[in-house]
C-alpha cells in the first residue's frame, strides 16, 4: 500500500494519512512557502480551516474567505481571531482577514488584486449555470498570478467503500481525470493561463492509473498583470456581504 492510503481489512474503510483534507491545505500552504504570495483569497472557505492555517504564512499581508454559507463562516470565524501571542510579538507585516458572504458566480470589486486564489473542493458544489460563469469571476475578472482548483477524482471512487455515486450529497458532478483536464485545459487557454496536473491522496501500489482521490490544477497567468491589463469591468455597487 502506498505511505499514505490505507484501507482497514475488518471495517472496509479507507483511511489516508494524514487525512485527506489536511493534504490538501498542505499542498497550498507549501505553495504559499514557495512563492510567497501577499494577498491570498480562499473561495468557498466554508469552516475557515484553511484560512488558520494560512494566517500563519509571514509572507501573507492579505487574506480574503468567501463563501455562499454565513453562518458557517460566522460559526468558526473566531478561529481566525488574533492570539495572545500575535500582541506579545507582532507580525514584521500587519495582517488584514476579511470574509465575505456571496457567490463565486457574482463579480464584486473586493474580489481584485490578489495574487493567489484557492479554490478547495468547490466546483462540484457549484450549479451548471454557476459552474459556466466560474471561469470568467475567477480568471478573467480577478485575474490573479495564480489559481489552485481541487476536485474530486471520480475514477478513484470504487476505492471508497459506500460511495455509490458522489462522495458528498451536495456534489452536483464529480469529474473523471480526463473530463478534469480537458475543462482546465480550455479554461487555462480561453485567459492565457498555463496549467500542471498532480493531486494528493495515493491509490494503492499498481492502481496508479486511477490517479489522485483529489486532483488538483494549478494555473499560472503567462503575462504578469499590469495596469494597462487590470480587469475594466467593476461592479458598481458591492454585491458581497462582509462577514
Amino acid at each position: 500500500m502506498d505511505k499514505n492510503f490505507k484501507e482497514e481489512k475488518l471495517t472496509g474503510i479507507t483511511k489516508f494519512t494524514p487525512p485527506l483534507y489536511r493534504q490538501r491545505y498542505q499542498f497550498v500552504q507549501d505553495l504559499v512557502g514557495k512563492y510567497k504570495p501577499k494577498k491570498v483569497a480562499d473561495l468557498g472557505c466554508a469552516d475557515c480551516k484553511l484560512l488558520c492555517m494560512l494566517k500563519f504564512c509571514s509572507c501573507i499581508e492579505v487574506l480574503a474567505g468567501i463563501d455562499n454559507c454565513g453562518s458557517a463562516m460566522k460559526e468558526k470565524m473566531h478561529r481566525l481571531s488574533p492570539l495572545p501571542v500575535d500582541y506579545l510579538q507582532p507580525r514584521e507585516r500587519p495582517l488584514t482577514i476579511t470574509l465575505h458572504h456571496g457567490s463565486v458566480a457574482h463579480k464584486d470589486h473586493c474580489m481584485l488584486g490578489f495574487d493567489l486564489v484557492t479554490c478547495m473542493e468547490l466546483i462540484e458544489h457549484l450549479e451548471e449555470s454557476e459552474l459556466k460563469k466560474f471561469p470568467e469571476v475567477v480568471f478573467g475578472f480577478m485575474a490573479p498570478s495564480r489559481v489552485v482548483i481541487s476536485t474530486p477524482n471520480s475514477e478513484f471512487n470504487p476505492l471508497l467503500p459506500g460511495v455509490k455515486l458522489f462522495r458528498n450529497p451536495d456534489h452536483k458532478f464529480e469529474w473523471t481525470q480526463l473530463q478534469f483536464q480537458s475543462w482546465a485545459l480550455e479554461t487555462a487557454r480561453h485567459y492565457g493561463y498555463s496549467v500542471e496536473f498532480t493531486g494528493v491522496g495515493h491509490p494503492p501500489r499498481g492502481m496508479e492509473n486511477v490517479g489522485f482521490c483529489t486532483q488538483i490544477g494549478v494555473f499560472v497567468k503567462k503575462y504578469p498583470q499590469t495596469s494597462a491589463s487590470t480587469p475594466s469591468e467593476k461592479p458598481t455597487e458591492a454585491v458581497y456581504k462582509t462577514v
